[in-house]
């Protein structure tokens, strides 16, 4: 897991590199049509509340019923905004994203109660590319979540309800026979901010995953059943306020 995250980090470094790349040699060829430096690189944090669900056709397969929910959870996080050109520049995050999503599980008197899958995640943005639009800034661009950690409450034989933490899963066990959760998923984000004053923004991002989240899971409905590549995906909607710390973006332009 640490070697992955390094990994990770370097792809986002790159990145930054490559922006900053940009940056210098734009500043170098458009001295005299475009306003200089202070404003060209920004960074800033983030925080948040975001609502996170699964979609695909077997969440039936693994819980006992296919109805998930939409669940509150709150993500923090750090950004760097370069600007190409006076409307076009890319931006790079990292966000620590606590994911929620409300499942319904069966008991062994065959009884439905309600719970939710708790996940903590880091979610690498490694580019965004944007579009500023006056006070608008649109974007769409790559993610890469790695998880952390996970749990969810369930009722054991004698109806008390226990938080399990093996739906993380632990390379010690046998992973055949407890749900276990993907610790990657990757998809594409999508969304919009709005400039306040005095550097304060807000904005509204859609995440659509594609990685099946759940391998080698046991079916709601025999439970011993083992399928792969079981079709569950994240998607979610994030609500942010973020602060820029380093440009002067209002007072310049």
């Amino acid at each position: 897991m640490k070697k992955i995250l390094i990994i990770l980090i370097i792809i986002l470094g790159q990145q930054f590199s490559y922006a900053q790349t940009i940056f210098e040699n734009n500043s170098s060829s458009e001295i005299d049509t475009f306003e200089l430096n202070t404003n060209r690189i920004g960074w800033g944090v983030k925080a948040g509340l975001n609502y996170y669900n699964f979609y695909g056709k077997e969440r039936d397969f693994i819980f006992a019923d296919s109805d998930t929910k939409f669940k509150p959870g709150i993500y923090v996080g750090i950004f760097v905004n370069t600007k190409i050109n006076r409307n076009i520049g890319l931006t790079h995050e990292l966000i620590f994203n606590q994911r929620r999503v409300g499942v319904i599980y069966k008991d062994t008197d065959d009884h439905l109660y309600k719970s939710a899958i708790n996940s903590s995640y880091i979610d690498i943005v490694p580019a965004n590319i944007n579009y500023q639009l006056s006070k608008f800034r649109l974007y769409a661009g790559p993610y890469v979540s790695v998880l952390v950690a996970a749990n969810t409450k369930r009722k054991d034989q004698n109806g008390d309800l226990f938080r399990d933490k093996s739906i993380f899963g632990d390379a010690a066990n046998d992973e055949s026979k407890s749900y276990y959760l993907q610790k990657f998923d990757f998809g594409i984000n999508l969304g919009v901010d709005y400039q306040l004053k005095d550097r304060w923004s807000v904005g509204f991002r859609y995440n659509h995953g594609f990685t099946d989240l759940f391998q080698n899971a046991n079916s709601s409905a025999n439970g011993n059943s083992k399928k792969d590549k079981i079709k569950i995906y994240n998607r979610g909607f994030m609500l942010s306020l973020a602060y820029d710390l380093a440009s002067h973006h209002s007072s310049a332009e």
